[in-house]
């Protein structure tokens, strides 16, 4: 059977479930009516179509799969064994719809909810959850600016690591690189939030490594034509490009790039996401900060198992490779709510769970876990990743590398020889 037929059909009907749960057809606690003194109720505010859809789709597969893991093998939680149940709500991309949810789902009998595709959503979530007093974790958000708001009080929790720190192995790997050995680094990014945060410890970051930031060229983030940004770019001559933005504008600007044939010797992008699909050959050699890869397998669970398994699990269940570390992202959230909500007092007790989560320190499949005072992970960052046959390797740290980094990006002498 055709693969993107599936995903279509698979979309469509998550799709028409958001929707019927956003339209107010679904009143009072219709939606987790069948749930019994044994059920605890999920629910997942994701975005299925929009901007960060391809993102939400992929999130949300992993929220089902853990879902299916978890209650396999059943929640035990003192002397009982609890089954999850989950409903999906599509937020459509949008914050303030987001935040509806969220208090929707809340006042139809929630008890847990995974909400926010990105820290714009996310900051609108914080204080709905904080209306609401109701733990919610986020399915994908992890700007520091937006964490911090809650600082010593946090309602919304981000499995993910902070942001800011993103690319600190990154700059690791690529001081090390030689013929070329490279310095300056250039930087493209929307004008938004997350651009400023990056642009703002750019400077002192790269010095660190004996890296220099010669240019930071912001866009509006509704932006699609990039030529006269790249343009202006290419006139710094850098040593390494940083694409710092979400996947359709990395797209965008990779095509671009082709056109003015700038080509540096790095290239950074933020996310991987089909990337390989939609760029091609061109997309090898590119280097990704990556959060999560099937080959790393450090840390485990008891629901999940290793990243290998995780893989192994999520092949079966949709007959396809994980394209990146968004699903497992997705899954990692569920996980690590059964693990902390097992340590709750009352795992009905919005209250108790809140005091779990907050207290939690283990592990998953997907990293270890362990939440500051304003609700982000500070127990793990993010390793470095480069395409190379289409797919994502490890190449850094060197005790995790499943390959060594190839250098120059072979893309320009590509392009070089058949133009």
């Amino acid at each position: 059977m055709d693969q993107k037929m599936v995903g279509r059909r698979d979309a469509m009907k998550m799709i028409a479930t958001g929707a019927v749960a956003a339209s107010g057809l679904l009143s009072g606690r219709a939606l987790f009516a069948q749930g019994s003194s044994d059920t605890l109720k999920v629910a997942s505010v994701t975005s299925l179509s929009g901007f960060f859809g391809q993102y939400g789709l992929e999130l949300n597969r992993g929220v089902e799969l853990a879902i299916e893991a978890v209650n396999a093998k059943g929640l035990k939680i003192g002397d009982k064994t609890y089954t999850l149940r989950a409903e999906t709500f599509d937020d459509k991309s949008d914050a303030s719809t987001s935040a509806r949810l969220v208090e929707r789902a809340n006042s139809e009998g929630a008890n847990i909810v995974i909400a926010g595709v990105g820290s714009h959503i996310g900051k609108s979530i914080i204080p709905a959850a904080q209306r609401s007093r109701i733990p919610v974790i986020a399915q994908w958000a992890q700007l520091d600016s937006v964490f911090v708001s809650q600082k010593g009080n946090p309602y919304y929790f981000s499995t993910m690591p902070p942001f800011s720190g993103s690319y600190d192995n990154c700059w690791s790997q690529v001081a090390k690189l030689e013929n070329p050995k490279v310095r300056k680094v250039v930087m493209v990014s929307p004008n938004d939030e997350l651009g400023n945060l990056v642009a703002s410890g750019l400077p002192e970051s790269l010095k660190e490594h004996g890296l220099e930031s010669v240019h930071v060229e912001f866009f509006p983030p509704s932006n699609q034509d990039f030529s006269a940004t790249l343009e202006r770019c290419a006139r710094h001559k850098p040593d390494v490009f940083l694409i710092n933005c979400y996947t359709p504008q990395i797209i965008a600007i990779f095509k671009q790039m082709e056109a003015v044939r700038f080509f540096p010797p790095v290239i950074i992008v933020e996310a991987p996401t089909h990337l390989d699909k939609a760029i091609g050959k061109p997309v090898d050699g590119v280097f990704v900060p990556t959060f999560w890869t099937a080959e790393v397998n450090e840390t485990k669970d008891e629901y999940i198992g290793t990243s290998k398994d995780f893989a192994r699990r999520y092949k079966e269940k949709y007959n396809a490779e994980p394209p990146d570390f968004v699903a497992a992202c997705g899954a990692n959230n569920v996980v690590t709510y059964a693990l902390a909500v097992a340590k709750a007092k009352s795992p009905t007790d919005a209250n108790a769970v809140l005091s779990a989560l907050r207290s939690f320190e283990g592990e998953t499949f997907f990293s270890a876990i362990k939440f500051n005072d304003s609700g982000m992970n500070i127990s793990t960052t993010a390793n470095v990743s480069q395409f190379q046959d289409g797919k994502l390797v490890v190449v850094y740290p060197e005790a995790l590398r499943t390959s060594a980094p190839v250098h120059p990006y072979p893309g320009s002498y590509e392009i070089e020889a058949t133009s």
